[in-house]
């Protein structure tokens, strides 16, 4: 029973750690395609997509592709 236990507990661990690492990944990739088309970020822009959820995260994917600017991703 104990066994069972940990088990069940060791399998939820990984999969909260399999989704912060994909979460983190397309982190990453929304500030890379910000950098590549606006050029450096700024601290409260990163601030921000170190908060966001992961559909906030897709929707700026999405914006960054017709945005003229940073500020136009978030309007």
């Amino acid at each position: 029973m104990i066994t069972n236990r940990f088990e069940e507990w060791k399998e939820r661990q990984r999969l909260v750690g399999v989704e912060q690492g994909r979460l983190d990944g397309e982190r990453a990739l929304v500030l890379r395609l910000i950098q590549h088309r606006f050029g450096d970020a700024p601290t409260t822009l990163r601030l921000r997509l170190q908060s966001a959820s992961q559909a906030e995260l897709e929707n700026l994917a999405d914006r960054v592709l017709d945005a003229t600017s940073v500020d136009d991703l978030f309007q």
